[in-house]
């Protein structure tokens, strides 16, 4: 009996059933990278909705206060919040400079005055500019907490709040920009300080103690460089 020989399956057949197996897994791969951006852009929408609920509740906590008439920016309150920014990074990195921000604008809601404002602000300003050069891969929320856009949001609400008009309190964002923006940027949680941050073994009690000691003893420093 002679065996049938089954016809060869045509060159065009197999190369049509690779490129569909190709482009399948491009389809699952780029599925993929779609579900991860949608799950980072659903985070980051989540803690903006967090940051605007604050502001707002800040701003309104301090139009109910009196507030104090406004006040000229001085050098001394520029320097302690950029002083405060080296000594809270060098501790606990930029986690734990975020956790002094938050705690220095919920100061102000509960007692306004115009130089912490300017204190938290300098904080603020240099943080923005010292996390652009950082490596953030292992942060979460501070990244998109300290964006330029949302940095200047806080420090406007809060002094337009106080009673400052909106152009005065731009261009007094401005001035104080510019004298942070003198300062060293600061590199991360290696960065040194002159001062002794207490040595504390919780790391999370250690980010809170340093801004309960920063915000209860402001320095008032000469130079912050």
């Amino acid at each position: 009996m002679v065996a049938r020989k089954v016809p060869a399956t045509p060159a065009s057949e197999n190369n049509g059933c690779v490129w569909a197996a190709v482009i399948g897994i491009i389809a699952v791969v780029v599925l993929a990278i779609g579900q991860c951006s949608s799950s980072d852009q659903g985070a980051n929408s989540l803690v903006t909705d967090a940051m605007n609920e604050t502001d707002l509740s800040m701003s309104n906590a301090i139009a109910a206060q009196t507030p104090p008439p406004p006040e000229p920016l001085h050098a001394s309150n520029v320097t302690r919040g950029v002083t405060h920014l080296r000594l809270a990074v060098a501790a606990e990195g930029f986690p734990g400079a975020m956790i002094y921000s938050q705690n220095c604008y919920d100061a102000l809601a509960h007692q306004f005055s115009w130089a912490k404002l300017d204190a938290c602000g300098a904080f603020d300003m240099l943080a923005v500019r010292s996390i652009e050069n950082a490596d953030t891969n292992a942060l979460t929320s501070e990244p998109t907490y300290f964006e330029s856009e949302f940095a200047a949001r806080r420090y406007l609400a809060a002094a337009t709040s106080a009673g400052e008009s909106p152009s005065a309190a731009d261009a007094r964002l401005s001035r104080l920009q510019s004298r942070a923006s003198q300062a060293r940027s600061v590199s991360g949680p290696a960065a040194q300080a002159e001062e002794t941050v207490p040595d504390i073994s919780s790391a999370e009690a250690n980010s809170q103690q340093l801004v309960n000691d920063l915000m209860a003893e402001p320095l008032d420093l000469e130079a912050a460089e």
